[in-house]
């Protein structure tokens, strides 16, 4: 959507500035309205999902200014529509989107060398940048310090392979050269608020017999490449709305496209660990499959799923429901089977979508990377 070009917009709000009351002072800002910026000074600094969430939140206060009225939902989407293309909001975009493909570069390599001796000067040199400001883009797109991040991250792997296989602590230590079993349970217990024992016993089923079992259509399937546009979640205020406002951008473009009607299947890939992973920290993305030969889309990114074995889980039913089936196959299935993981990153396809079917009926596909085990 292109704004209107007659009308000046505030810069960061978006409010539109040829109303009275901007034009009524003399020293008024041509292009920020007075509740963003008084007397040379910036007063707010949101993010932009942030900005649009809360103008949903007040559509009273726009109607007051401006004389228009909106519903929440109409004054979201008009927003999410009109801040892209401001000034202001384009240069922060393009600035973000540089920074931010330079963070996810330093996390790839922090996933593949979780364990190794990551230090600020070896992953600023991954970057590319001095260390100074690398320790502060990571911790302004990342929400924490690297070094809080890192040790989150192998506490999250440890707590996952300690729920998804029989292997002892002692073990496990000298498979990802951890310091010693000592240092360990403190840092775990500070982290997770019990010792690894009581989680281990805490995670032992996720359906005790009888209760409420999941039921899922199992097959065990080679899937071969899959080259997807996509779209990530960075950390943000409001998880759920952010996500949602990424699935719109998704499905419009989608739609635009006509991607569905080209065998294309909307998807979402989780890197993090489900339901050891708090929501406000995942790492989320969703996309779109590609056909052959199909550009980028502008203000998407392509990624790869690997080929490989993966273990394919159907569900049928609501979508809050999706963590039960996750701790049914983390928790009971997989010490059951005959497979391990290849790695804990898992990625979901819906075989239709909310809008046009009923909650009860929607179908998701759950793929679960494995290998066979050792005999």
């Amino acid at each position: 959507m292109e704004i209107n070009t007659e009308t000046k917009y505030c810069q960061t709000c978006g409010i539109p500035l040829d109303i009275d009351y901007t034009n009524l002072r003399a020293d008024h800002n041509e292009e920020y309205c007075d509740y963003c910026l008084k007397n040379g000074v910036k007063l707010y600094d949101f993010s932009m999902d942030y900005l649009i969430y809360l103008w949903g939140l007040f559509p009273e206060e726009y109607y007051k200014e401006v004389g228009i009225k909106h519903t929440s939902s109409e004054l979201r989407e008009i927003m999410s529509k009109r801040l892209p293309e401001i000034k202001r909001w384009k240069q922060k975009i393009n600035t973000a989107h540089i920074q931010y493909e330079l963070v996810i570069r330093v996390q790839e390599y922090i996933n593949c060398h979780l364990f190794d001796d990551l230090d600020s000067e070896k992953l600023s040199q991954v970057a590319g940048m001095s260390k100074y400001h690398f320790r502060r883009l990571f911790k302004a797109v990342c929400g924490d310090s690297l070094g809080d991040y890192i040790r989150r991250l192998r506490l999250e792997y440890i707590a996952f392979k300690l729920i998804s296989t029989d292997v002892s602590v002692p073990e496990l230590l000298c498979q990802i050269n951890y310091q010693n079993k000592h240092t360990l349970s403190r840092a775990f217990k500070r982290y997770f608020n019990c010792s690894i024992p009581e989680f281990r016993k805490r995670h032992s089923t996720a359906c005790p017999e009888g209760i409420n079992p999941i039921r899922v259509e199992l097959s065990i399937e080679k899937v071969p490449d899959i080259r997807i546009a996509c779209l990530k979640l960075e950390r943000t205020h409001n998880v759920s709305y952010s996500f949602s406002l990424l699935w719109k951008q998704l499905l419009q473009f989608s739609e635009s496209y006509e991607l569905l009607q080209k065998g294309c299947k909307y998807l979402s890939l989780t890197l993090d660990y489900p339901f050891i992973t708090a929501e406000e920290q995942s790492r989320f993305m969703v996309g779109v499959t590609l056909p052959q030969s199909f550009e980028t889309p502008k203000g998407f990114g392509i990624y790869e799923i690997p080929a490989g074995e993966y273990a394919i889980f159907r569900f049928k039913g609501l979508y809050h429901e999706l963590n039960r089936v996750y701790r049914y196959i983390y928790l009971d299935w997989l010490s059951a089977s005959d497979y391990t993981l290849r790695e804990p990153f898992t990625f979901e396809t819906y075989i239709n979508t909310p809008n046009k079917t009923p909650a009860s009926e929607l179908i998701t596909n759950i793929y679960i990377p494995v290998m066979k085990k050792d005999v």
